[in-house]
């Protein structure tokens, strides 16, 4: 095992989104790839916006992704204790103050340095006496940020200099005493153990300030890597504008697990050639830390449907069967009780439908497995079912009621057979013939539908047609 420790740290006050969640499959990659040890905190110290639902909600979504972690979640508020006695050690040691300026004082101060084009200059070094003359007034505890630079080594982007001129001193404490999110993430950095901090770009501001509270701490500094940021196809941060953002959206329209991990572990990092679908196992095979990527990465649904659609193909087909079950009962097509008793007749089915799946959305799409159609598309209709139509169709139902066996070679050999005497192509009866089973103009190849549907059903639904649609 390596001595490396590492975290997902996310905050429960919003949906699970696909950053945060490539974040924790990063981790998780690097951590299975590495042998190093994962933990899971959970930053709950923003109460107003803390949610148990967005808690649950993250949660599962970790779990439907298949991210791992080697102990049980710790909670950031936990700790409130720790972050307190942290801040006292900083004012003690001259690297931090009270400040007690108002909201209207602050707004002053900012105005002025904006005009001066300059940083806000805080009242750092009040004597006992200004302390005094402050009695009774909220107070903030402020970090005395230090002249110079703050420089460490990302482990992703190389050497990072940050001019710490750009750094306004900032609240550790906030006035009720809680801690604020820098403070209260180096606190528990070092509690936990952790040596390396894997997250995304929109970190990069709050690097610097970490690493001066880990140095004015005396403590250990981390090692950090910032992977890319995630756009949406405009080029901006990814934002609900672009559509669905959260797993749990992802997840309710049908995309798989294994799809979504396959898709946002190549968010930014690259396996270094040109293959695309990947087991888990093979992720985690071939995951480096110098893989990672320093540009920004786009999400593209497009291709998200398209691997999942080839995520779809590598699944046994009994998981196919078992993800379209509940979605064939849900639609009213199917009891429980029938889904067991045609279970080989229903593996058929998924068999047939597996190499043509995108997402699992469109199992709700495959009614025609199940219920004779009452409409038929009329645009279908108007294209294939001509005036001739209807004898050809007799003649179809004579020929499949005449065969010995029912199956997808004899279907398709008395199809082209037909065709050939009447003089016409065999499109000319698969089209029409389609129509009439389905009520559409799309499905799986027309000769391996028919065999799963049965003699009976197919003889069923072409006379239905005939009386339905006529001539």
């Amino acid at each position: 095992m390596s001595d490396t420790v590492l975290r997902f740290a996310p905050s429960p006050t919003g949906g699970f989104h696909v950053g945060n969640a490539r974040t924790a499959i990063f981790n998780h990659l690097y951590a299975e790839h590495y042998k190093a040890k994962l933990l899971l905190r959970v930053e709950d110290t923003d109460r107003e916006r803390f949610t148990e639902s967005s808690l649950q909600t993250i949660l599962d979504g970790l779990n439907w992704l298949g991210v791992d972690f080697d102990a049980e979640p710790v909670f950031q508020s936990d700790n409130a204790e720790a972050h307190k006695q942290a801040a006292a050690r900083l004012v003690e040691t001259g690297h931090a103050y009270y400040g007690y300026e108002t909201a209207e004082e602050l707004d002053a101060m900012r105005r002025q340095a904006q005009v001066e084009k300059r940083r806000v200059r805080y009242n750092r070094d009040l004597t006992p006496e200004q302390q005094a003359a402050y009695e009774g007034r909220p107070r903030v505890v402020r970090f005395k940020v230090p002249v110079g630079e703050t420089v460490w080594h990302d482990r992703i982007r190389g050497v990072q200099r940050w001019d710490n001129a750009e750094v306004e001193d900032f609240v550790l404490l906030r006035p009720d005493g809680s801690p604020v999110y820098n403070l209260a993430v180096v606190v528990d950095d070092r509690d936990m153990g952790v040596n390396l901090v894997l997250r995304s770009a929109d970190h990069l501001s709050n690097t610097p300030k970490q690493i001066m509270l880990f140095e004015a701490l005396s403590w250990m500094v981390p090692e950090y890597g910032h992977s890319t940021l995630i756009l949406g196809p405009d080029g901006s941060k990814l934002s609900k504008r672009h559509g669905a953002t959260t797993i749990s959206e992802y997840r309710e329209r049908g995309f798989l697990s294994d799809a979504m991990f396959n898709y946002l572990a190549l968010l930014g990092w690259a396996p270094g050639d040109e293959r695309e679908v990947f087991a888990r196992d093979e992720l985690v095979e071939v995951f480096s830390v110098e893989g990672l990527l320093k540009r920004d990465a786009i999400f593209d649904e497009k291709k998200l449907v398209w691997l999942n659609g080839e995520q779809m193909r590598l699944r046994p087909v009994d998981a196919v069967l078992d993800d379209a079950v509940p979605i064939w009962i849900a639609e009213g097509w199917l009891t429980e009780a029938e889904a067991s008793e045609r279970r080989d007749e229903l593996m058929k089915i998924a068999e047939l439908l597996q190499p043509r799946l995108h997402t699992l959305e469109d199992l709700k799409h495959t009614g025609y497995f199940f219920v004779d159609p009452d409409v038929y598309d009329a645009k279908t209709a108007k294209k294939n079912w001509k005036t001739d139509t209807p004898e050809r169709v007799e003649l179809m139902i004579e020929r499949l009621q005449d065969l010995d066996s029912f199956g997808e070679g004899e279907i398709e050999g008395v199809t082209r057979t037909l065709s050939g005497e009447l003089g016409i192509s065999a499109s000319r009866l698969i089209h029409p013939t389609r129509l009439a089973l389905c009520g559409v103009g799309f499905g799986p190849g027309l000769f391996e539908l028919m065999a799963v549907l049965g003699r009976e059903t197919c003889v069923r639904r072409l006379k239905k047609a005939l009386e339905v649609l006529g001539s």
